[in-house]
């Protein structure tokens, strides 16, 4: 009885153990078939995409072209646009600059006028008044400039005005901290000058609109006139200093000489008020030296 049992148990394990290797050999099958399935299909996989690349090829190529021509021009609008943004910024630094520039050739103008006006050597016994120019009083026939000078600085009317070229013109109306100046050109402006060189004398005329012109007051020759000779004051009536330059002859119609100034009213900024004051002659005086003539003793008769 032992026997059978034991041969029982012993046909029991070996059937167990076919049936494990049974399984293990068909899981190995199925893992087999798994893999060469797999390789099969990439391998499919692999021609179909290898075909669709060669069949899209010429299309690619086809393409790539006119893309690679609308990527540039993208690339040049975003560009354009970037420049567009770097000029305005330049631009702005560019005013900016241009703004200091401005100031700078004020400065320059400023000193350069002072320079100019130290060049300047005013006639004895005159006091120089340094003024700025802070207006302009102009209409159809009148012109005139405003200065920042008056009565509390000892101007008055009649006297010269001045800047770093020439003869502006004279005082006309005075405030207390204003004067108002009528300038050369003005059509009301008549100026005593006369031509150096030249033994001519007259009276500048301003013509509002043209160059001024001298008309003749005196001239003990014929009338031969240079392109270029100096115009200066006289000195006549006793109101303005002798030898302030006026400016230059231009030519000549028909009785009148057409003066070139030498002042230019647009740039003129600056302008220096001559306070001058003719000597009053005294006729005591004058009359002293007659009077003082020792007469010849009788000894010397």
């Amino acid at each position: 009885m032992e026997f059978l049992g034991q041969d029982r148990r012993e046909g029991l394990g070996r059937k167990a153990n076919s049936r494990f290797v049974l399984f293990l050999l068909i899981v190995v099958s199925v893992l087999l078939l798994l893999s060469s399935l797999y390789s099969a299909q990439a391998s499919v996989f692999k021609k179909a995409r290898e075909g669709v690349i060669d069949a899209a090829s010429p299309v690619l190529e086809l393409f790539s072209g006119p893309i690679a021509y609308f990527n540039d021009v993208t690339g040049s609008v975003s560009d354009y646009f970037n420049i567009l943004e770097q000029n305005k910024a330049l631009r702005q630094e560019n005013a900016e600059l241009r703004q200091w520039m401005d100031e700078a050739l004020d400065l320059r103008e400023v000193v350069a006028a002072y320079r100019g006006l130290q060049t300047y050597e005013a006639p004895p016994e005159a006091q120089p008044i340094d003024a700025y120019v802070i207006g302009e009083a102009n209409d159809a026939f009148a012109r005139s400039m405003i200065v920042n000078a008056g009565r509390t600085r000892n101007v008055e009317s009649g006297q010269a005005v001045v800047d770093e070229k020439g003869l502006v013109g004279r005082i006309v109306d005075t405030g207390a901290h204003a004067s108002r100046v009528l300038l050369l050109t003005d059509i009301q402006s008549r100026v005593p000058v006369y031509i150096e060189g030249a033994d001519i004398e007259g009276i500048l005329v301003g013509k509002t609109r043209d160059d001024p012109t001298i008309s003749f007051t005196e001239s003990s020759a014929p009338i031969e006139l240079i392109p270029g000779q100096r115009v200066l004051t006289s000195g006549a009536g006793g109101v303005m200093p002798r030898g302030l330059p006026v400016g230059v002859v231009e030519g000549m119609v028909r009785d009148d000489i057409i003066v070139d100034l030498y002042t230019n009213y647009v740039r003129t900024r600056m302008v220096r008020i001559i306070n001058y004051e003719f000597p009053a002659i005294n006729a005591d005086a004058a009359d002293e030296p007659a009077d003082s003539v020792d007469e010849p003793s009788p000894a010397e008769g």
